[in-house]
């Protein structure tokens, strides 16, 4: 009798296990594919949307991400969602922070006909991505829209550029309570 009440659980045991796969299965994580064409439209379909004012500093509005999704969806005959879109945005963003930091050294170069990284000296590039390990996969990478991806995604990156110190921002300020002479003019007396 014990045997008997053993197999009765393995049967049953089998049968949950296999539901519980199919439930895993069905509740599974779809992973969406981008073509060149459908990275083109949406640059495209992002831009509209940047000009139609759905984008706040350097973060894009719900509404252009699900305006996005819908035109994709109708023009590509698929189902994309606005977190598909979001997901993508996020993916350049990240892809440009690397690529402009790679170029940014004055030993790498972007090959406009390639769409790749240039790379003159193999031990520089080696040396680079030690101390940079997510470059390491842009080395071969063929980006065909970086230029839209530029376009989109640098102005949402803090590059210094414009940034002063406190000791700058002390001599502008002097140099405006002074009526635009410098601090050292600004101490002598006029007649």
């Amino acid at each position: 009798m014990v045997t008997m009440k053993a197999k009765n659980v393995s049967r049953q045991g089998k049968g949950q296990a296999r539901k519980k796969a199919i439930d895993e299965n069905e509740n599974a994580r779809t992973y969406f594919t981008w073509t060149l064409e459908m990275d083109r439209v949406l640059a495209d379909i992002l831009r509209d949307q940047h000009n139609l004012g759905n984008k706040c500093d350097s973060s894009w509005k719900s509404i252009a991400y699900n305006n996005a999704a819908s035109a994709l969806s109708s023009q590509f005959n698929v189902s994309i969602i606005g977190d598909n879109v979001k997901s993508r945005v996020k993916i350049w963003k990240k892809w440009y922070g690397i690529v402009h930091d790679i170029l940014s050294q004055s030993r790498f170069n972007w090959d406009g006909t390639t769409c790749m990284i240039t790379v003159d000296n193999e031990s520089a590039w080696n040396d680079y991505v030690k101390s940079h390990p997510d470059a390491k996969c842009f080395r071969f990478k063929v980006i065909p829209n970086w230029y839209d991806i530029m376009d989109l995604c640098a102005k949402d990156r803090a590059t210094g550029h414009g940034a002063e110190t406190a000791m700058d921002a002390n001599e502008h300020f002097n140099m405006e309570q002074n009526n635009g002479k410098s601090s050292e003019e600004g101490e002598t007396d006029s007649k």
